[in-house]
């Protein structure tokens, strides 16, 4: 009988660009030109370039670069660099529904797995469409929320993701292409630990998935076989993860697929954090921009948050009230709100040495409250956030924000796709090499080897 790794496969297979609306190709299109533009603005940071160092100390390698270095590495290490950059400012798009971080994971390693031969835009539209569409679906199967098990969904359902996009991108048959994603669940990995004290693990997710896909795919090319039925089996992974009673929802895998696009529910990631916080953020630029107060004049800052989120973002208080990093800040509801109140701005430089030790950013952060907010609760495919102020004069202004910009009740248009990438190649790219590569990207459809558009961007 086909087990559901192999009609996944099947479909994987026999997919053509032709199959997909266009409203679908171009939303692939931006969210690669979108995480392109996230790597790049990641690609000097202190921990992108330690894992390079790592990288090149414990597997080297050649045949393949990352997306911004002209040094040669292995594949999978290519796609582990891909995947640093892709998520170490948290600036990377999500699945509402499942909380997963979707095009970085597929991108990773398909920008390294693309260059093993020549690559054709098409092609690399086609593997991503895919990878991107089999992950939003996995991540839907079981109404547990991963984040409370203590797994990272990003990082554990990743893996699976970019083995379908590598194999299709070798152009392997279901059968192989089955194999690899079989041997993926041996390499499935994420704990969240990292959320609790702040350390470096998670950005390392992404890359970890990417790569340990690529090497499934490597694997099953060479004829080593893995468990059919990985996903539904009575050892299949769902079982073997969330060893609970649930009532898994396996027809998530394949209802309706290739005609009903969860891509489409992916949204894109305006400010560099954990995307629960992001209606905050816009919540309190815009109490900030359409009203008249002191900082200091400020007694509590009242923030309504889905409960399920106190976990992640909002306790323990103290902790959250002072990060102990950057990325600890940007899973921190309470400097979150802080930072945005006290700047007026949120970008890829948010988050600094400097913020979190800033005297009235940290005030600020004292004085904000978390509450429950059971309309969030109650429907999480949306993106709701409130924030109330109170101030010494009596008043208490408030911003209710319902759907994010980017969300499919509140899209967001190719303009802010391109005005966020080009904030983040600021200072990266000259402006006329941006304006190339978004031509480029956007063009994909049609382009020739993606190499010629990808190869100046090493330096």
């Amino acid at each position: 009988m086909p087990y559901l790794s192999s009609k996944l496969a099947d479909w994987a297979v026999g997919f053509s660009l032709d199959d997909a609306p266009a409203e679908v190709i171009h939303n692939t299109k931006l969210r690669i030109l979108d995480h392109v533009g996230v790597m790049l603005a990641s690609s000097g940071l202190r921990s992108v370039q330690a894992a390079a160092r790592a990288q090149r100390e414990t597997d080297g390698g050649n045949g393949a670069h990352a997306l911004w270095d002209r040094g040669e590495t292995s594949i999978a290490g290519a796609a582990f660099l891909n995947g640093v950059a892709a998520s170490v400012l948290e600036f990377d798009d999500t699945h509402i529904a499942s909380n997963i971080h979707t095009t970085g994971v597929v991108l990773a390693a398909a920008l390294a797995q693309a260059q093993q031969a020549p690559t054709r835009g098409r092609q690399f539209l086609e593997a991503v469409l895919i990878g991107s569409e089999i992950f939003c679906r996995l991540g839907q199967v079981s109404p547990v929320r991963m984040h409370e098990l203590g797994f990272h969904p990003t990082a554990v359902y990743g893996v699976f993701a970019a083995a379908y996009t590598a194999a299709r991108l070798r152009g392997l048959s279901s059968k192989v292409m089955a194999d690899a994603v079989g041997t993926a669940a041996s390499l499935s990995a994420g704990s969240i630990s990292a959320f609790q004290d702040g350390t470096d693990t998670k950005i390392l997710h992404v890359g970890f998935a990417a790569a340990a896909g690529i090497r499934a795919t490597a694997l099953a090319a060479q004829g080593i076989s893995g468990p059919a039925e990985v996903f539904e089996g009575k050892f299949g992974w769902y079982r073997s993860y969330i060893q609970s009673d649930v009532d898994f929802r396996f027809g998530a895998l394949t209802d309706q697929l290739g005609t009903r696009w969860e891509v489409l529910n992916i949204a894109p990631k305006l400010y560099p954090c954990a995307y629960t916080l992001m209606p905050f953020i816009a919540a309190a630029l815009e109490l900030r921009a359409n009203h008249t107060f002191r900082l200091e004049d400020i007694v509590e800052i009242r923030c309504e948050i889905m409960q399920r989120s106190f976990r992640t973002v909002c306790e323990p208080v103290e902790e959250k009230r002072r990060p102990r990093s950057s990325w600890h800040g940007r899973i921190s509801l309470q400097h979150t709100v802080a930072e945005a109140l006290a700047l007026g701005r949120f970008d890829k430089s948010s988050y600094s040495q400097s913020s979190l030790t800033d005297p009235v950013i940290n005030a600020l952060a004292d004085k904000v409250v978390h509450i429950a907010d059971p309309l969030a609760d109650a429907d999480t495919s949306r993106s709701r956030g409130v924030v109330t102020i109170d101030l010494a004069d009596g008043r208490v202004i408030s911003h209710t924000v319902e759907d994010m910009l980017g969300t499919n009740r509140n899209p967001a248009s190719e303009a802010v796709y391109l005005d966020k990438f080009r904030g983040n190649v600021d200072g990266v790219l000259p402006a006329d090499v941006a304006d190339r590569l978004i031509g480029g990207l956007l063009g994909l459809d049609g382009a020739g080897d993606i190499d010629s558009i990808l190869a100046p961007l090493r330096n």
